[in-house]
């Protein structure tokens, strides 16, 4: 094979190494992280077609690795009209899956920066800094701590003013910023975008063993 390209590491150590198109490189690539790896002369010679059975690398992972870059998430911004779309189709897919359904779901996509309604229309929550799909705790800490716990623990110590007025001005944010931001994407410093081609999503560890 005479293309290079990011292949499954031959050597198990990780998940993708880059083939020059003669030989592999020190060139390795963990969950979209590119760092070196050098490699023996003996593995170096190892054969294309024989290396672990993993996941062929994500659109992701190749646009990052040959733009030199990841893609910039503010060219890809949701629109506003999709995001209050989003928000509203949550309620429905909980009453749908009585709840607990959704509540699994939630807790299974939440690693790839979605909820069930953003899976459903395709957006994704994005962390500005690292440009990467936010992580499950970073989608924990938005959908339950900042969106729903606090704005009812204020509801309740206010008699359901303040905790109201915390929801709304959240919302009202996504109109007024032109990085469509609610207040709680102000403070975890993450954008929600359009990623129909899953070039935000992240890529999936190998379960093969060490050296396998």
């Amino acid at each position: 094979m005479s293309v290079s390209s990011w292949e499954p590491d031959p050597t198990g150590r990780h998940q993708y190494r880059w083939w020059d198109g003669e030989q592999w490189t020190d060139q390795v690539a963990d969950d979209g992280v590119q760092t070196v790896d050098p490699v023996s002369a003996n593995e170096a010679g190892l054969p294309l077609e024989t290396p672990p059975s993993v996941p062929a690398p994500s659109r992701a992972v190749r646009n990052e690795f040959h733009d030199g870059s990841p893609p910039d998430p503010m060219t890809m911004l949701a629109s506003r009209g999709k995001r209050f779309g989003a928000f509203l189709l949550e309620i429905p897919l909980a009453v749908v899956t009585l709840g607990i359904g959704y509540l699994i779901w939630a807790l299974i996509v939440y690693s790839q920066g979605q909820t069930p309604a953003k899976q459903l229309l395709k957006i994704r929550v994005v962390n500005l800094d690292e440009r990467r799909a936010a992580g499950w705790l970073s989608m924990f800490l938005r959908e339950w701590i900042l969106k729903a716990a606090i704005p009812i623990g204020l509801n309740i110590i206010s008699v359901g003013i303040v905790g109201t007025l915390w929801v709304l001005v959240g919302g009202i944010m996504v109109l007024v910023n032109d990085r469509h931001q609610a207040l709680w994407d102000k403070m975890l410093k993450t954008v929600v975008v359009d990623d129909p081609d899953d070039l935000f999503k992240p890529v999936p560890r190998p379960r093969h063993p060490l050296g396998g």
